[in-house]
């Protein structure tokens, strides 16, 4: 795509902080301004640097659904304090900052969207500082936040609200009264399903897969949870040494535990990763507050069955297995149910996992539902 819009529309960089500026193929009915990510535009959505996220992609389709409903596109990154959109401007769209900032000299008509990565910045910090407060009841150690959201008035001050995630992030902002629309989260990569592997050995193997921020996204359930559980085995991908803090106080756990391995980050489309998807049956992730949990999201179109708290902003169907509070007790009653089930049923549930995010979290999906909330916006000017 991004080449597309490159050869099509042509791009302009002014040298003080970078606005991607995409012109239709005729005549303008005004600009469209974002506030998100530029770099997709520079680099391509699926430059190493930002391996496995979802926002690459999705920020160059919202573009292109307005550049196809003949609007100028105008992108600046969302810590980008200097842009402000032209007097054209029909439409704003934010992830976090500027459209506050933006409103007090938008036209009176602009209709302003706020474009909705995670839950409500009070439902984020409260979710992490309970699990904080949990830890320090169990370990009697006090451990730095690491995803506390600033404070915005974004939501209060948009006129339409778009979310990734399912029920748990919508209901967050529903206080507000204002309309909200579910556009599901996309999937950075596509995988065969892994005809291989033996369930029978599978189930008793878990993955645990994430980003930053351990705490926000539950590895320290996890790693207590599968310490009291020797007979099933945890795979963690990510970076927890990154947070000195919490690698201290779970050394013993990553390093020592004869049934956890710990691998460090993963490049999810690489062969390693298939490896492990022929080798495990489940996906492990109790977070406390996402806005559409990608990295299930992409662990389900490799074939894992997904077993999540409400807060992951996952759709787990009849497939998946809810832990319906976020403790240890749960968790390891929630894995221990999983790993008793039969192979063929676990087979099967794993399947109507992969087909659920086929189906639903897809970048093509993504694009034909962006598109489709493009034109309802453009409709209701």
């Amino acid at each position: 795509m991004i080449e597309k819009l490159k050869q099509a529309y042509g791009i302009l960089f002014p040298p003080k902080k970078d606005v991607v500026r995409l012109k239709p193929k005729g005549s303008s009915r005004g600009c469209v301004a974002i506030s998100y990510i530029t770099w997709p535009f520079l680099e391509g959505v699926d430059s190493p640097k930002m391996r496995g996220h979802t926002n690459a992609y999705e920020v160059t389709a919202m573009a292109q659904a307005f550049l196809d409903l003949g609007f100028r596109v105008e992108v600046c990154d969302w810590k980008n304090d200097v842009y402000m959109p032209p007097s054209d401007c029909v439409i704003a769209i934010d992830i976090h900052f500027n459209l506050e900032r933006w409103s007090k000299s938008l036209p009176s008509k602009t209709k302003k969207i706020f474009h909705a990565t995670g839950p409500h910045w009070i439902d984020c910090n409260l979710s992490e500082l309970n699990r904080l407060k949990e830890i320090q009841i169990r370990k009697n150690f006090v451990l730095k936040p690491r995803r506390q959201v600033e404070y915005s008035r974004i939501a209060e001050i948009a006129d339409h609200i778009s979310v990734l995630g399912n029920d748990y992030t919508i209901a967050s902002y529903e206080f507000l009264g204002k309309p909200i629309t579910r556009i599901p989260i996309s999937s950075a990569y596509d995988f065969e399903w892994p005809a291989t592997r033996d369930f029978s050995v599978a189930k008793k193997h878990f993955l645990w897969v994430s980003s930053y921020g351990m705490v926000w996204k539950g590895l320290d359930i996890v790693l207590d949870a599968f310490s009291e559980m020797p007979e099933l085995n945890l795979t963690v991908c990510g970076r927890p040494e990154k947070e000195e803090d919490f690698f201290n106080l779970y050394r013993k756990a990553l390093l020592s535990s004869a049934n956890i391995k710990f691998i460090g980050w993963m490049d999810m489309a690489s062969p390693e990763f298939c490896e492990i998807a022929r080798t495990h049956a489940s996906i492990v992730h109790v977070a406390s507050s996402e806005g559409g949990g990608g990295s299930a999201i992409h662990c389900m179109h490799a074939g894992l069955l997904p077993i999540c708290t409400r807060e992951t902003s996952v759709d787990l169907g009849d497939f998946g297995a809810l832990v319906e509070v976020p403790t240890v007790e749960c968790l390891k009653s929630k894995c221990r149910e999983i790993a008793a089930l039969p192979e063929a049923q676990i087979e099967a549930r794993a399947r109507k996992a992969c087909e659920h995010v086929r189906r639903f979290h897809t970048r093509d999906e993504f694009a034909r539902n962006y598109a489709d909330f493009s034109r309802s916006i453009v409709d209701s000017l």
